[in-house]
Protein backbone atom coordinates (compact mmCIF):
# COMPACT_ATOMS: atom_id res chain seq x y z
CA UNK A 1 0.00 0.00 0.00
CA UNK A 2 1.24 3.20 -0.95
CA UNK A 3 2.52 5.13 2.09
CA UNK A 4 1.34 9.06 1.94
CA UNK A 5 4.99 10.08 1.15
CA UNK A 6 4.71 8.24 -2.13
CA UNK A 7 2.08 9.68 -3.05
CA UNK A 8 3.11 13.10 -2.21
CA UNK A 9 6.65 12.51 -4.27
CA UNK A 10 5.26 11.11 -7.34
CA UNK A 11 3.36 13.79 -8.55
CA UNK A 12 6.83 15.88 -8.42
CA UNK A 13 9.15 12.98 -9.80
CA UNK A 14 6.13 13.26 -13.18
CA UNK A 15 6.44 17.28 -13.36
CA UNK A 16 10.51 16.53 -13.46
CA UNK A 17 9.79 14.07 -16.08
CA UNK A 18 7.88 16.63 -18.14
CA UNK A 19 10.63 19.09 -17.56
CA UNK A 20 13.30 17.21 -18.79
CA UNK A 21 11.41 15.94 -21.68
CA UNK A 22 10.14 19.72 -23.19
CA UNK A 23 14.05 21.19 -22.10
CA UNK A 24 15.50 18.15 -24.52
CA UNK A 25 12.72 19.15 -27.32
CA UNK A 26 13.69 22.50 -26.98
CA UNK A 27 17.77 21.93 -27.04
CA UNK A 28 17.09 19.47 -29.90
CA UNK A 29 15.62 22.19 -31.84
CA UNK A 30 18.20 25.03 -31.06
CA UNK A 31 20.85 22.84 -32.35
CA UNK A 32 18.54 21.84 -35.48
CA UNK A 33 18.42 26.10 -36.03
CA UNK A 34 22.05 26.75 -35.44
CA UNK A 35 23.30 23.86 -37.27
CA UNK A 36 20.84 25.10 -40.27
CA UNK A 37 22.20 28.57 -40.11
CA UNK A 38 25.63 27.63 -40.26
CA UNK A 39 25.48 25.30 -43.30
CA UNK A 40 23.45 28.37 -45.13
CA UNK A 41 26.53 30.43 -44.51
CA UNK A 42 28.56 27.80 -45.52
CA UNK A 43 26.64 27.37 -48.63
CA UNK A 44 26.75 31.50 -49.37
CA UNK A 45 30.28 31.82 -48.21
CA UNK A 46 31.12 28.71 -51.38
CA UNK A 47 29.02 30.42 -54.32
CA UNK A 48 30.95 31.47 -56.82
CA UNK A 49 31.43 35.68 -57.38
CA UNK A 50 29.43 37.15 -59.32
CA UNK A 51 31.04 37.41 -63.19
CA UNK A 52 31.46 40.51 -65.69
CA UNK A 53 29.19 40.14 -68.48
CA UNK A 54 31.24 40.47 -71.76
CA UNK A 55 34.52 40.78 -69.97
CA UNK A 56 37.81 40.26 -72.22
CA UNK A 57 41.68 40.51 -71.15
CA UNK A 58 42.72 44.17 -70.92
CA UNK A 59 46.40 43.55 -71.09
CA UNK A 60 48.09 46.54 -71.21
CA UNK A 61 49.03 47.16 -75.31
CA UNK A 62 49.98 50.57 -75.94
CA UNK A 63 49.82 51.38 -79.40
CA UNK A 64 47.06 48.65 -80.34
CA UNK A 65 44.28 50.65 -82.74
CA UNK A 66 41.48 52.28 -81.71
CA UNK A 67 38.67 49.31 -80.65
CA UNK A 68 36.12 49.15 -83.03
CA UNK A 69 33.24 51.51 -83.73
CA UNK A 70 29.75 50.15 -83.32
CA UNK A 71 28.15 49.79 -87.24
CA UNK A 72 25.02 51.13 -86.01
CA UNK A 73 23.41 53.42 -83.02
CA UNK A 74 21.26 50.77 -81.24
CA UNK A 75 17.34 52.03 -80.26
CA UNK A 76 16.83 53.73 -76.79
CA UNK A 77 16.91 51.43 -74.16
CA UNK A 78 15.17 52.24 -70.47
CA UNK A 79 16.16 55.56 -69.87
CA UNK A 80 19.15 55.55 -71.89
CA UNK A 81 19.56 57.27 -75.63
CA UNK A 82 22.71 58.10 -77.69
CA UNK A 83 22.01 61.71 -76.85
CA UNK A 84 21.99 61.13 -73.22
CA UNK A 85 24.83 59.32 -73.59
CA UNK A 86 26.62 61.63 -75.45
CA UNK A 87 25.40 63.88 -72.20
CA UNK A 88 27.23 61.92 -69.69
CA UNK A 89 30.78 61.76 -71.94
CA UNK A 90 30.77 65.66 -71.83
CA UNK A 91 29.80 66.02 -68.37
CA UNK A 92 33.14 63.49 -67.51
CA UNK A 93 34.94 65.41 -69.92
CA UNK A 94 35.07 68.40 -68.82
CA UNK A 95 36.95 67.92 -66.28
CA UNK A 96 39.96 67.46 -67.92
CA UNK A 97 43.36 68.78 -66.58
CA UNK A 98 41.49 68.02 -63.08
CA UNK A 99 43.90 65.84 -60.31
CA UNK A 100 43.27 62.87 -59.20
CA UNK A 101 42.34 62.56 -55.55
CA UNK A 102 41.64 59.21 -53.75
CA UNK A 103 38.51 59.51 -52.73
CA UNK A 104 37.15 62.81 -54.24
CA UNK A 105 34.76 63.68 -56.21
CA UNK A 106 31.38 63.42 -56.17
CA UNK A 107 27.64 64.45 -58.20
CA UNK A 108 28.39 67.95 -57.34
CA UNK A 109 31.91 68.18 -58.39
CA UNK A 110 35.53 68.10 -57.13
CA UNK A 111 36.43 67.32 -53.57
CA UNK A 112 39.28 66.59 -51.43
CA UNK A 113 40.20 63.42 -50.78
CA UNK A 114 42.10 61.59 -48.53
CA UNK A 115 45.53 59.19 -47.90
CA UNK A 116 44.86 55.44 -47.88
CA UNK A 117 48.90 54.75 -48.71
CA UNK A 118 52.33 56.17 -49.55
CA UNK A 119 51.01 57.50 -53.18
CA UNK A 120 48.00 58.91 -51.70
CA UNK A 121 49.76 60.83 -49.03
CA UNK A 122 48.81 64.27 -50.12
CA UNK A 123 45.22 63.74 -51.49
CA UNK A 124 43.87 65.31 -48.23
CA UNK A 125 45.04 68.42 -49.72
CA UNK A 126 44.21 67.91 -53.30
CA UNK A 127 41.41 69.04 -54.71
CA UNK A 128 39.49 66.67 -57.61
CA UNK A 129 38.09 63.27 -58.29
CA UNK A 130 38.75 59.48 -58.28
CA UNK A 131 37.64 57.30 -60.74
CA UNK A 132 33.98 56.46 -59.38
CA UNK A 133 33.93 60.24 -58.31
CA UNK A 134 34.02 61.37 -61.96
CA UNK A 135 31.65 58.70 -63.07
CA UNK A 136 29.12 59.75 -60.34
CA UNK A 137 29.34 63.38 -62.03
CA UNK A 138 28.79 62.37 -65.20
CA UNK A 139 25.58 60.54 -64.60
CA UNK A 140 24.38 62.82 -61.11
CA UNK A 141 21.48 64.71 -63.60
CA UNK A 142 19.64 60.84 -63.90
CA UNK A 143 20.87 58.88 -61.41
CA UNK A 144 22.51 59.09 -57.85
CA UNK A 145 25.93 56.60 -57.38
CA UNK A 146 27.38 54.76 -54.93
CA UNK A 147 31.07 56.09 -54.62
CA UNK A 148 32.66 52.40 -55.45
CA UNK A 149 33.77 50.98 -58.83
CA UNK A 150 32.55 48.20 -58.11
CA UNK A 151 29.32 49.18 -57.03
CA UNK A 152 28.89 50.80 -60.13
CA UNK A 153 28.63 48.32 -62.23
CA UNK A 154 25.19 46.67 -61.19
CA UNK A 155 23.92 49.57 -60.14
CA UNK A 156 24.19 52.55 -63.53
CA UNK A 157 22.29 49.70 -65.55
CA UNK A 158 21.01 46.31 -66.36
CA UNK A 159 22.79 45.83 -70.05
CA UNK A 160 26.61 45.30 -70.67
CA UNK A 161 27.32 45.96 -73.72
CA UNK A 162 30.52 43.96 -75.42
CA UNK A 163 33.42 45.67 -75.86
CA UNK A 164 33.08 46.20 -79.41
CA UNK A 165 29.77 47.80 -79.36
CA UNK A 166 30.69 50.48 -76.60
CA UNK A 167 28.72 53.93 -77.56
CA UNK A 168 29.62 57.35 -75.92
CA UNK A 169 28.61 57.24 -72.10
CA UNK A 170 28.75 53.34 -71.23
CA UNK A 171 31.37 53.06 -68.36
CA UNK A 172 33.96 50.78 -68.27
CA UNK A 173 35.27 48.42 -66.08
CA UNK A 174 38.32 46.46 -64.97
CA UNK A 175 38.51 43.95 -62.40
CA UNK A 176 41.95 42.07 -61.51
CA UNK A 177 39.94 38.67 -61.35
CA UNK A 178 37.17 39.18 -63.67
CA UNK A 179 34.43 38.96 -60.77
CA UNK A 180 32.39 42.02 -60.21
CA UNK A 181 33.80 41.87 -57.03
CA UNK A 182 37.49 42.38 -58.08
CA UNK A 183 36.06 45.55 -60.27
CA UNK A 184 39.20 48.64 -58.92
CA UNK A 185 38.59 50.64 -61.68
CA UNK A 186 35.86 52.95 -64.31
CA UNK A 187 36.18 54.78 -66.71
CA UNK A 188 33.97 56.82 -69.37
CA UNK A 189 34.00 55.38 -73.30
CA UNK A 190 34.10 58.47 -75.39
CA UNK A 191 34.08 57.39 -78.69
CA UNK A 192 37.04 56.42 -80.99
CA UNK A 193 38.11 53.82 -78.54
CA UNK A 194 38.79 55.69 -76.00
CA UNK A 195 37.63 56.70 -72.13
CA UNK A 196 38.43 59.39 -69.99
CA UNK A 197 39.42 58.92 -66.65
CA UNK A 198 40.59 59.45 -63.46
CA UNK A 199 44.04 57.42 -62.82
CA UNK A 200 45.83 57.58 -60.17
CA UNK A 201 47.59 59.88 -57.39
CA UNK A 202 49.83 62.18 -59.22
CA UNK A 203 48.06 62.07 -62.30
CA UNK A 204 44.93 64.12 -64.12
CA UNK A 205 41.81 63.18 -65.67
CA UNK A 206 43.18 62.76 -69.03
CA UNK A 207 41.84 60.83 -72.41
CA UNK A 208 43.15 57.61 -72.67
CA UNK A 209 43.11 54.87 -75.36
CA UNK A 210 40.91 52.35 -74.10
CA UNK A 211 43.34 49.13 -74.32
CA UNK A 212 46.26 52.02 -72.43
CA UNK A 213 44.13 52.10 -69.33
CA UNK A 214 45.47 48.99 -67.30
CA UNK A 215 45.65 45.59 -67.11
CA UNK A 216 43.38 42.92 -66.06
CA UNK A 217 39.80 41.94 -67.51
CA UNK A 218 37.53 44.69 -68.45
CA UNK A 219 33.69 44.68 -69.18
CA UNK A 220 31.04 47.52 -69.67
CA UNK A 221 27.87 48.71 -68.61
CA UNK A 222 25.25 51.24 -70.27
CA UNK A 223 24.09 53.79 -67.69
CA UNK A 224 20.19 53.72 -67.43
CA UNK A 225 19.44 50.67 -68.83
Amino acid sequence: MPTAESVRTEPSRRAATVVAAVVAVVLGVATWISITAVQAINREADAAPPQMVHAVPATYQPGVPAAPAAKAVPLPMGNWTSQRGVQIARRALQWRGWPYSFGAGGPDGPSYGFAVDKDSRNDGTVRGFDCSGLTMYALAPWLTLVHDAASQYMQVGSFHPSIDSLQPGDFVFWSGNGTVNGIGHVAVYVGDGKVVQAPRSGDVVRVTPIYEVESGTMGATRPLT
